[in-house]
């Protein structure tokens, strides 16, 4: 998870103080050695779902299944969709993923939560708090890793995680008594993370450690998973006990032994499958010095998309996508989201951006004492924003056409950030109101690293990720499908 940090300006009279000095670094500035990228094969599509059951249903299906044989995560996944289709069970989130073997992809649906990691006394037992330095935490899902070939077997490795904010205490009494829902103070994460360490004499990822393209890195082999058959990578309670937190210092800490957790509990369960679409084609004619290339994202009814995903294998899938597509645009189903086209040349990397800019402050200056309304109380002033970062919200699509002994393959990165609110770190009493003081934006992204075999003048998918809603929030509703086109 990326971490910013930005410091907030508490008073002109503060004094900077100096640092010694460091010496230089032999290190820095010196390029970094990266391993060959090796041929690319056939391609590939994995799926990754997540579904919140209730532990009892659960427990009592597996209690006459066992999980032993190949085809027992299928099963429990075909009751799992008959759960949700009764309202039993609620279907989170649903992650498409293409690819090539050999080389690594990347699928992210994040927000970028800014949160105080340092509060400064309020000015009087009346007021907040006030939060003196932020960082910022990724939220959502992520999955990256790669596919390789095992005894002649497809296998896809894939590293898959979920980080999620908890509800949590202001630090202080007057904030906690007169806080809004939303106000962000110091939370704390719940994260979903399979994780396993490389085998000994296992090779990473087609030696792919040091492979970048857009922002996909891949630095640990990942948890494997055969293709053809569908797996649970995961059970978990979506929710842990609260650690026991003191209102006040003064208060004595409680010991109460911690209460049994709820049988009907939401538990999280995440499933992967996979499979290989089709081999590396033959060689075509060299592509043009100039082509068209395009980008395009639409928003479908999540549950359609599942309910069409559980009926045909993956490797039919990507092939079938867009009759699919057709029918649900039919019945109002799809929105469009983002289009965007421009020149390519062979040779050399291609990038498209349609974006703008955000220019949010990330310094205050805390108000000062003022009169009230009365002309006789005082009350303390909205902080000066004195220090502005910018952000460029909108669409990027990269993309770079190579050729290997299997035809031409194209390295792809699309990405849509979008500006969808803020949160609020402050408030101040005026007027008799509880008033935002201090914000900052919420951006929240789609985020698509792979590589396609070049089909020209066809929509090939690139991968499907969460839709959001108001505020930046995940809309477990509603899925984003991102496609790329070379003419």
């Amino acid at each position: 998870m990326k971490t910013i940090r930005s410091l907030v300006l508490l008073s002109l009279a503060m004094t900077l103080i100096p640092c010694p000095a460091q010496e230089a670094n032999p290190y820095l500035g010196q390029k970094e050695e990266k391993a060959p990228v090796g041929p690319s094969g056939d391609s590939f599509l994995t799926l990754t779902e997540h579904v919140l059951v209730p532990a009892d249903l659960l427990d009592s299906w597996l209690a006459g299944h066992s999980m032993e044989k190949d085809d027992d995560a299928s099963k429990l996944r075909t009751v799992v969709q008959g759960w949700i289709h009764d309202g039993k069970a609620t279907l989170d989130y649903s992650a498409l993923s293409a690819g090539t073997v050999g080389r690594v992809f990347s699928n992210e649906s994040t927000l970028e939560q800014l949160y105080p990691t340092l509060f400064m006394p309020a000015p009087s037992p009346e007021d907040w708090m006030m939060g003196t330095s932020f960082e910022s935490r990724n939220l959502g899902y992520g999955s990256n890793g790669d596919a390789v070939r095992k005894k002649g077997e497809l296998v896809i490795r894939a590293d898959n995680e979920l980080c999620k904010i908890l509800p949590h205490r202001a630090p202080d009494k007057v904030s906690e008594e007169t806080r809004q829902p939303g106000d962000i103070f110091l939370p704390s994460f719940r994260t979903f993370h399979v994780k396993q360490p490389p085998a000994t004499g296992v090779d990473s990822p087609n030696d792919t450690s040091d492979q970048e393209f857009g922002e996909s890195r891949v630095r640990n082999v990942p948890p494997s998973y055969p293709a053809g058959k569908i797996h649970l990578a995961l059970r978990a309670d979506e929710n842990l006990p609260e650690p026991v937190v003191k209102k006040s210092p003064e208060d004595k800490p409680e010991n109460k032994a911690p209460a049994p957790l709820p049988a009907d509990r939401p538990v999280r369960l995440i499933f992967v499958r996979s499979d290989m679409t089709a081999s590396a084609p033959e060689s075509s004619d060299p592509l043009p010095t100039d082509y068209q290339v395009s980008g395009k994202m639409i928003s479908v009814d999540h549950r359609a998309f599942s309910d069409w995903l559980q009926g045909r294998d993956l490797a039919s899938a990507s092939r079938e996508l867009s009759e699919a597509i057709e029918k649900w645009n039919e019945d109002d189903k799809v929105t469009i989201l983002r289009n965007i086209s421009g020149g390519g040349r062979s040779g050399t990397q291609t990038s498209l951006e349609d974006t703008k800019e955000v220019i949010y402050p990330t310094e205050w200056m805390p108000g000062k004492r003022e009169p009230g309304s009365d002309g006789k109380s005082t009350q303390l002033g909205l902080a000066m924003a004195c220090s502005f970062e910018t952000r460029n919200v909108g669409s990027t699509l990269e993309t770079d056409i190579q050729t290997d002994e299997g035809g031409p393959l194209m390295l792809v990165a699309f990405e849509r950030i979008l500006h969808g609110g803020f949160s609020i770190h402050h408030r101040v009493l005026r007027d008799g109101e509880w008033v935002a003081d201090i914000t900052h934006p919420r951006f929240s992204c789609n985020r698509w690293n792979t590589s396609l075999r070049l089909k020209r003048g066809e929509w090939m998918l690139i991968g499907s990720g969460s839709a959001f809603g108001e505020n930046s929030q995940f809309d477990p509703t509603r899925i984003v499908l991102a496609f790329v086109k070379v003419e």
